[in-house]
């Protein structure tokens, strides 16, 4: 259905969304933030039986005793874009070596991990780098392997040589308003091209047969916009909500800090309303995730392979698992394994491939 309807999506898109602008208070005073908060208009935004995802399927039919089945690895910090509720900033530019990678990736395996995502940063600044584990996590350890990516650096000279090793590519969308994605700092200025980037994106996901995955941040910049139209035309396969997260030493906008997200925080009254607003259109594939499920549920690899610790309301790191291996650093993580099944981590979802024809359940 997306590519029958593609040129009308990309004239919705620029038309309903400019309207959609120009018609908010925003456009008024050409502060978004500002009029976002002022609409105060009561609406019931309390959270309903789809907070925990209980209607997702769990049921754990691989390595039902380990706690590491999906990671995430941030190969670096380094990013071309300036989300302003980035939690995970450029504090610094390192990076493993290839190898190195490929061996914490073994220790993963080694504990039960049947699911790799790669983040950043943006991963796709490292693109042979990325592509080398793509291919080693797939052919070499018989892992699911997705992608969580801006969309601006992918090629499909990338993704005819690395395509075919990747199971979901996600791609962040925010909003469908080229200047509300200016204000987030998602692409540039009032003119960036971040809608064109995913549109061409999806396209090359339709191209390699590759699943196609939306993540969404909810804040006090996008949480009136209404999605249905757009999501439905893109048909990903996965609509993630997340709420804007705030965390010390990161965005909280403390001393030496690079980001600060206090602006950008939503009530969870305005989060709620926002998912409300598309679920009876998109119910099956999204998946609402406020801060108290999304903040201990995931297992986050640092660019030195240390596990993220959030808990407190921070990031504290472990000791990398190339050092103690993966169960001492683990204990070190702060993960919720029941929040992270209670969220509908747990689901089958790797694509078939040609040279294997049975698939697996994973997790994200």
């Amino acid at each position: 259905m997306f590519f029958s309807w593609r040129n009308l999506l990309f004239l919705v898109l620029v038309v309903s969304t400019t309207q959609a602008f120009t018609a908010h208070p925003a456009a008024a005073d050409n502060s978004v933030g500002a009029a976002a908060a002022a609409r105060t208009t009561s609406r019931n935004g309390a959270p309903s039986d789809s907070a925990g995802r209980d209607d997702e399927p769990t049921t754990l039919l691989l390595n039902q005793d380990s706690p590491v089945r999906s990671v995430n690895y941030f190969i670096s910090r380094i990013c071309n874009y300036s989300c302003q509720f980035c939690f995970h900033t450029q504090k610094n530019s390192n990076k493993l070596t290839l190898e190195q990678a490929k061996r914490g990736l073994r220790l993963l395996h080694e504990c039960g991990t049947e699911k790799i995502n790669f983040a950043g940063g943006e991963p796709f600044i490292h693109p042979k780098m990325l592509g080398k584990l793509c291919r080693y996590s797939h052919q070499d350890l018989n892992m699911a392997v997705s992608i969580i990516s801006n969309g601006s650096l992918i090629t499909s000279e990338w993704m005819k040589e690395y395509g075919e090793f990747v199971d979901v590519l996600g791609v962040s969308v925010d909003s469908f308003i080229p200047k509300v994605n200016a204000v987030i700092g998602r692409g540039g200025d009032a003119s960036n091209d971040h809608i064109t980037r995913m549109l061409r994106v999806r396209e090359l996901c339709e191209q390699h047969s590759i699943h196609f995955k939306l993540n969404t941040v909810v804040g006090n910049y996008n949480w009136w916009e209404d999605m249905n139209r757009q999501i439905t035309m893109l048909d990903p396969m996965r609509w993630k909500v997340f709420q804007v997260l705030v965390l010390r030493d990161e965005n909280s906008g403390g001393p030496g800090e690079l980001r600060d997200a206090r602006p950008l925080v939503v009530s969870d009254e305005h989060y709620w309303e926002f998912v409300k607003r598309h679920e009876a259109q998109h119910g099956e594939i999204l998946i609402p995730e406020p801060n108290n499920v999304m903040q201990n549920s995931y297992l986050l690899l640092d660019e030195e392979l240390r596990f993220l610790d959030c808990s407190g309301g921070g990031k504290v790191p472990s000791e990398s698992i190339l050092q103690v291996g993966v169960k001492r650093a683990l204990q070190q993580s702060g993960f919720d394994l029941q929040m992270f099944e209670n969220r509908g981590g747990v689901y089958n979802w790797t694509r078939e491939r040609q040279s294997k024809s049975a698939t697996s359940n994973t997790a994200v």
